[in-house]
């Protein structure tokens, strides 16, 4: 095998390597976007329930006001109905008492039911929040160790970097740059080894010609069909069972 041939084999070995390690790194920031992303849309719901309480908290204190003003109106007309001494203007004012009355009554009523429900919904935002402040917790511990992977996966990225610059300097630019066109355009795999007269690239069975030249590893051959370096690579046999 020519050194041309050695060096495009290690460069793919590398390229393997850097393609991982670059894998894991962005599988760890997807998964910590996807959790900040949960994070957010729980923030943005509690946001919009605790606007609400707001409004609600606003409603019940005038409605509140409402049943006071109701409450003084009632004590008045009491008290006129002390002081009238006509038959008429005594109905009169009874009436007014009764429709008052009613709807002291049932103002009331709406006003506890709206303050219980506010008590529950209350209830909904504190178990929220709480939930909200433990993912928050999770999401900072997965952070920081997230950080230290990361660091770690680009430091390891770097490393294997060098090496590769130590192995192109071995290859002509023309190849090279074929080679990086051909690894950007076949899913990362440029240099794949040949077995059994096929291209375990496309698995496309090559010239006899070809096979025997990449046999003899004296020149630089590729597949006609994905255009992969190829190197040779004897195929197993099993030994027959006696």
């Amino acid at each position: 095998m020519t050194e041309v041939i050695e060096a495009l084999v290690g460069l793919q070995s590398i390229d393997d390597e850097i393609r991982e390690f670059k894998t894991q790194r962005d599988e760890l920031a997807a998964n910590l976007m996807t959790l900040k992303k949960i994070l957010a849309g729980m923030d943005a719901e509690l946001g919009e329930k605790r606007e609400k309480l707001s409004e609600a908290n606003r409603f019940y204190a005038e409605q509140q006001e409402e049943l006071r003003a109701d409450g003084e109106r009632m004590s008045r007309v009491k008290q006129k109905l002390t002081a009238v001494t006509r038959t008429k203007e005594y109905a009169a004012a009874q009436r007014e008492l009764d429709s008052i009355r009613k709807k002291y009554g049932e103002d009331e009523a709406e006003l506890k039911r709206l303050g219980e429900a506010m008590e529950e919904y209350k209830s909904s935002i504190a178990t929220q929040e709480a939930k909200l402040s433990e993912l928050q917790g999770e999401v900072d511990q997965e952070e920081a160790s997230n950080a230290d992977r990361l660091a770690q996966l680009t430091s390891q990225i770097d490393a294997v970097a060098d090496r590769r610059g130590a192995l192109s300097s071995k290859v002509d630019a023309r190849t090279m740059k074929r080679y990086e066109r051909v690894l950007a355009g076949r899913d990362g795999r440029a240099v794949v080894p040949a077995k059994g007269g096929k291209c375990t690239g496309c698995q496309m069975k090559l010239p006899p010609q070809t096979f025997i030249l990449v046999q003899r590893g004296n020149t630089l051959e590729s597949c006609n069909n994905c255009q992969r370096f190829l190197y040779f690579e004897a195929v197993e046999v099993e030994a027959a069972e006696a």
